[in-house]
Order: C-alpha cells, then sequence, then structure tokens
C-alpha cells in the first residue's frame, strides 16, 4: 500500500467514530387536535365566573365572540354544523327532535369519517355526555374510532350531569395521555342544564356551573399539555366552542343576542396569543381540523380553516350580551327549580321547566 491510500485510510477509519455518533433524524411533527364543546355557554358569563382555565387558553390563543344568527339556535343543529362544517340551511337539522337523525350526514359527512376516509391510520374519538352527539359521531362509514357517550350508565338509567362530564372528562384524558388520539372531540353538558333550570332565577348557579366545566377543561389542558412535553415531535391544538347561549331567563331556540351568542376559541400553533379574530365561526371548526390533520376539505363546506383566517367577518361586534347580575331569589317557576335550587348538581323532576335524568330538555 503506498504512502497516500495508507494516509487515506487512516483519515477514513478516524471519521468513522464521527459518522455513527451523528444523531438520527427527528421524527416527523404530528399535528393533533382536542375540540372541547361546552354546551350553553355565553363567553360574557364565562368573564363574570370563575373560570381561569378558559382564560388561561384565551390568553394563550385566539378568541373569537361572534353571533351565529340566523341559524337556529338548539344543540343538535349547532354540534351538527361545528362537526361537518356545514350551516342548518345545508344540513337540514332544525331540532332536537325528528330532524335530528343520521340521514343529513350521508350529504355532509362528519369531521370523523372525513378523516377516516383520507387518513385510516389516525385515531378519532367522540367521547361525550349526550346521546345525540353519539349519534352523530356513530355516522357515516367509516364512523369515529371510538364513540363514548357518558349521559346514560350501563344499566340504562341517566346520571348527574356534573358525573356525566366528569366520566367524559376522565375518558378524555386517557385519550389524549395514553392513547395520542390524533382527533378527540368531547362535550360538556352542566352548563346548559343549569342554563335552563336555575339562571332566569338563581344566576350565580349559572356561573357555578361554568367553573364547574372550566375545572374540566383545565384536566383536559393539563393532559394535552403533558402529552406535548413528553412527545416533542407532537404538536397539539386546542379548539372550545359551545353551540349557543341562554336568555337573561333561561332557555334558547330564539333569535336574541343571549341565544345567538357564540365563541370559538383555538390555542396552538398558528394561533396568536391573547389575540381576538371574529372572523372564527362554529362552521370553522370542521375545515380548521381538517387543515390541521392534512386533510382536503370538501368544497361544499360553508367554513373555513381559522388558520387561514375562518368564514366570517374579522370585524363582527361582540354580542350585547351583559351578565346576569340579578334574579329571583326563590322558587317561583316550579318545584322542578326548587329541587335544581337543593342538589343543583343533578337533573331533577319532571315537567316543562325540567325533564328526566336521560336528558329531554331542549338543548
Amino acid at each position: 500500500m503506498s504512502r497516500t491510500h495508507r494516509i487515506l485510510a487512516a483519515v477514513a477509519l478516524a471519521a468513522l467514530p464521527l459518522a455513527a455518533a451523528a444523531p438520527a433524524p427527528a421524527a416527523p411533527i404530528e399535528n393533533k387536535v382536542v375540540v372541547i364543546g361546552i354546551d350553553g355557554t355565553l363567553w360574557s358569563e364565562v368573564l363574570a365566573a370563575d373560570a381561569p382555565n378558559l382564560g388561561r387558553l384565551a390568553a394563550e390563543g385566539t378568541l373569537a365572540r361572534t353571533s351565529i344568527a340566523p341559524h337556529t339556535t338548539m344543540s343538535c343543529v349547532s354540534w351538527a354544523t361545528a362537526l361537518t362544517g356545514v350551516w342548518d340551511t345545508k344540513h337540514g337539522i332544525q331540532d332536537n327532535g325528528s330532524t335530528c337523525n343520521p340521514g343529513p350526514f350521508a350529504q355532509y359527512p362528519t369531521v370523523f369519517t372525513q378523516v377516516e376516509r383520507e387518513r385510516p391510520a389516525l385515531t378519532t374519538a367522540s367521547i361525550g355526555t349526550w346521546d345525540k352527539i353519539g349519534m352523530i359521531a356513530r355516522t357515516g362509514s367509516p364512523k369515529a374510532d371510538r364513540v363514548v357517550v357518558t349521559q346514560i350508565d350501563p344499566t340504562g338509567a341517566g346520571v348527574c350531569e356534573t358525573t356525566a362530564d366528569a366520566n367524559a372528562t376522565a375518558q378524555a384524558v386517557t385519550a389524549i395521555a395514553d392513547d395520542g388520539a390524533d382527533l378527540l372531540f368531547t362535550h360538556l353538558d352542566q352548563v346548559d342544564i343549569v342554563g335552563h333550570t336555575l339562571r332566569g332565577i338563581w344566576p350565580q348557579a349559572y356561573r357555578d356551573a361554568i367553573g364547574r366545566a372550566d375545572g374540566l377543561v383545565g384536566k383536559i389542558t393539563a393532559a394535552v399539555d403533558a402529552r406535548a412535553a413528553a412527545y416533542s415531535n407532537e404538536r397539539w391544538t386546542i379548539l372550545v366552542t359551545t353551540d349557543h347561549g341562554h336568555k337573561p331567563d333561561g332557555g334558547h331556540g330564539g333569535q336574541s343576542a343571549y341565544e345567538t351568542a357564540s365563541f370559538v376559541l383555538a390555542r396552538g400553533a398558528g394561533f396568536a396569543a391573547g389575540a381576538e379574530n371574529n372572523g372564527y365561526t362554529l362552521a370553522d371548526i370542521t375545515p380548521t381540523v381538517l387543515d390541521l390533520l392534512d386533510v382536503p376539505a370538501p368544497a361544499n363546506l360553508d367554513g373555513r380553516s381559522m388558520l387561514t383566517g375562518g368564514s366570517g367577518n374579522p370585524a363582527a361586534p361582540v354580542p350585547n350580551t351583559p351578565p346576569v347580575d340579578s334574579g329571583i331569589t326563590g322558587s317561583s317557576s316550579g318545584s322542578a327549580q326548587a329541587a335544581m335550587v337543593a342538589n343543583p348538581l343533578c337533573v331533577l323532576g319532571s315537567g316543562s321547566a325540567s325533564g328526566s335524568a336521560s336528558g329531554s330538555f331542549d338543548r
């Protein structure tokens, strides 16, 4: 071997440890999304309540406070919009009864179906309290990988709304922390139930319900943050929204400012901290999820990805819904409300003001 060849061989051998020590390429970034639906919640009352976790998400993300008028202010109508990206004028659901059925989702498939069709390896889950949410998530082919309804226990009996919300949250936390679900939708119901039963006679009870829901939002947020810290290649986005508001005396379904008031909150990459952008709407939830998960959005959607500004007017005025600070101190509205005052954590009584534990309120 010539002197030149020996020098080249020595240089090559010396370089071997350096090559072996070179770091492995970083794992590709995986976007993951958690959508939290808090039924019947007015943001003006969130500000008046003890709700530090929602406040933190607003400080760390971008908030929209808008009206959904002339959209129908009923829960099945609005959650269908959030989970499909089209308004009621397209999907045709107009109530929580006869029109709230699987039919419309054949033409306007849910976000779960859209994700599963394009990226079947991703895991999708709907973990919520209300059986109608479960119905929506089970439509389509393929449907969500996992659908849980916590409002009804294994015996078929109804449970307290606070218990149903707590159980949904616990399972959502597990889906995040242990499973790393790619898309998780969860639905919390107790604010709406107290809105129907107590807001008109005991405004603080409505705020207390917001405070309890806020604590559950905090648990979900903590699970997301812990998971993101443990898995550096996972990039998590949290979206929070509501389906409608509540009149000062409780209830919804009409077109008053209180009933049509909605909000959307987005925290994650691409959303400025502490910003307000009223161009985000309820119909933008599905397009945003699709954008984050690299799934093409159908051309017939009404909503648009919030990462590109949303479908609404950024300069839209904030709904005029001042907090309610007074009300009837006694129970002048019937025995169901009296029972709720005694035990505001459960749905009790019967009649037009209450409903059964299985949930016959006009959500």
